[in-house]
């Protein structure tokens, strides 16, 4: 039988070669269809969906890798599968409720309570995520203060649990990526970014910007991630040159001019923070929320008082 399949994967690539991904796939689909314990068929098969650019196909198939790697209590490899997800689809709750329960099994609740807000991002009346935060509340309260040290101290570069799942995330997207293949690179900046590990992202994102479509996007990202280790020279001069690039929406105007006001503030720019806050404003036409017009309000009585 393992023969029969080397074969089925052979012919698979040769056809892939001469005509096309169509028949690779349904080749694969044959195989599961046969035996859907199958991952590693299925991997190749997400794969291949992603290659196609059909992410929805792709993240279905990644979705069951993730749900077997649980059932065989795979923790670390199901969290790094997931993590693929989200990073190409964000919006993904059931993908954000699987973490949330991998990170409570493991006893990091602080990285479940953020998958949780996550939830809440997108749907503020989530009744699952509400009830998953205050059960985590209650496990919080119950634990004693020294192992709430322990976790709070930890950081996630000498995580041993971080480090295995960066270092799966790092196999599962090797097969795939190339130097030249800027969108995977892009998207596995998105990934390290969200699990804190900034440096890491920042040589992706910079690889990235090799690619004029990853151009603009790589810029607000380094910018960002500058911001965030506290490097607002840095982050300011990525935004800028995010800034130069044409043409862009307004949208992006709106974003990097946003960023670009935290960063001067963080920096102590505060009548540059002012001006490109204003600038969302005026982007926004005249309108924004109550939260950040009272923001700008705040940051105006500050500059007159300087």
């Amino acid at each position: 039988m393992v023969g029969d399949k080397d074969r089925i994967f052979e012919l698979a690539q040769k056809i892939t070669q001469t005509k096309g991904l169509k028949k690779t796939i349904k080749e694969y689909q044959r195989i599961l269809d046969k035996d859907p314990g199958d991952i590693k068929t299925r991997i190749r098969l997400g794969d291949l969906y992603l290659r196609r650019g059909n992410l929805d196909k792709a993240v279905k198939e990644y979705f069951k890798i993730g749900e077997h790697y649980i059932g065989e209590e795979l923790d670390l490899k199901a969290i790094a599968m997931f993590k693929r997800i989200l990073v190409l689809n964000p919006g993904m709750i059931d993908s954000y409720y699987k973490l949330a329960d991998l990170y409570y099994r493991r006893g990091l609740f602080g990285e479940a309570k953020l998958q949780y807000h996550k939830v809440l991002e997108i749907d503020s009346k989530d009744k699952k995520a509400r009830d998953g935060l205050k059960m985590i509340e209650t496990k919080a309260a119950k634990a004693s203060a020294p192992e709430k040290k322990v976790v709070e101290d930890s950081t996630r570069e000498k995580d041993p649990v971080w480090n295995a799942i960066l270092q799966e995330l790092q196999r599962q997207l090797s097969a795939q990526l190339r130097q030249d293949d800027y969108q995977t690179h892009y998207h596995l900046g998105i990934a390290f970014k969200e699990m804190g590990l900034l440096q890491k992202a920042i040589e992706e994102f910079k690889i990235a910007l090799a690619d004029p479509n990853q151009e603009f996007y790589g810029y607000l990202m380094l910018g960002m991630c500058y911001r965030e280790m506290g490097n607002h020279n840095e982050a300011i001069e990525n935004l800028k040159k995010g800034l130069k690039i044409k043409p862009l929406v307004t949208k992006q105007y709106e974003d990097i001019y946003y960023q670009l006001g935290l960063a001067f503030e963080e920096g102590g720019q505060m009548k540059d923070a002012l001006e490109a806050f204003n600038k969302v404003i005026e982007l926004k036409g005249g309108k924004a929320s109550v939260e950040f017009e009272s923001k700008v309000q705040k940051l105006k009585e500050q500059v007159r008082g300087v």
